[in-house]
């Protein structure tokens, strides 16, 4: 067993993963249970007291320290440089096919908002177009890598492509029960978008996040070498290889 490696992969889990992650659950949580601003465009400014000092002081330090690990890991332990990079990349890919869904949502009116905008703005606290779009678009692209990030480092590959598609796309599933429950979307829309567009916002979301894990899927299985099909617990006693 290798100490070091096993300790690189675990902060890479949570640099990359749950800290960058629970950015948006956390806010909005924050306005939505302790505020109790469920609702309206307050709810943004509200999580804007708890994701400003987040970003500034938690999700950009952590990335830092994903990259240091990245960096170092790619002369010295090039299988968890394989699982980081390869799976921050899938995730970021795989984001474009659940935003081409995503935004038929949005132009249809069956969401309550646009996502990337209300990140920019819950980070920001600005209503400018300019200063809130770009940071928007990085947090919810970057989500999407996060979660491939997570899953390359948790599930790694598979033997089949079908088997990878289909555990990336129960990951994903599960992040959509979470978002259909939780902070945001829980408390804003009643479970599962009950009291907004139902059962439309349901079905989008969850075709957004099939969508979303089967590109995933293809992409770390394609990038992945047949190596790296262990799991985290047996992967962290390995050796590098």
């Amino acid at each position: 067993m290798d100490k070091k490696k096993s300790i690189l992969t675990l902060v890479a889990l949570f640099t990359g993963g749950i800290v960058p992650i629970h950015i948006v659950v956390l806010s909005f949580a924050y306005s939505e249970y302790y505020k109790q601003q469920a609702i309206g465009p307050k709810i943004i400014r509200v999580a804007h007291e708890f994701g400003g000092p987040y970003m500034l002081y938690f999700y950009i330090p952590a990335l830092l320290i994903l990259l240091g690990v990245t960096l170092y890991s790619r002369k010295h332990y090039p299988d968890l440089f394989r699982r980081i990079v390869i799976g921050l990349a899938a995730g970021a890919i795989a984001t474009i096919g659940l935003d081409w869904i995503r935004q038929m949502g949005v132009i249809a009116g069956w969401l309550p908002a646009d996502t990337p905008e209300m990140f920019g703005k819950m980070v920001t606290g600005s209503s400018n177009f300019t200063e809130y779009y770009w940071v928007g678009q990085f947090v919810h692209f970057m989500n999407g890598a996060d979660f491939g990030l997570v899953f390359t480092l948790v599930f790694g590959n598979f033997k089949s492509y079908k088997t990878t598609v289909l555990w990336a796309i129960a990951w994903l599933l599960l992040m959509e029960f979470f978002m259909m429950v939780g902070p945001p979307m829980g408390p804003m829309v009643g479970l599962f978008g009950v009291r907004w567009m139902w059962p439309q916002l349901f079905i989008l979301t969850f075709v957004a996040h099939v969508v979303h894990g089967t590109i995933l899927g293809l992409l770390v299985h394609h990038w992945l070498k047949p190596s790296d099909a262990l799991w985290l617990i047996p992967y962290l006693s390995t050796k590098s290889s």
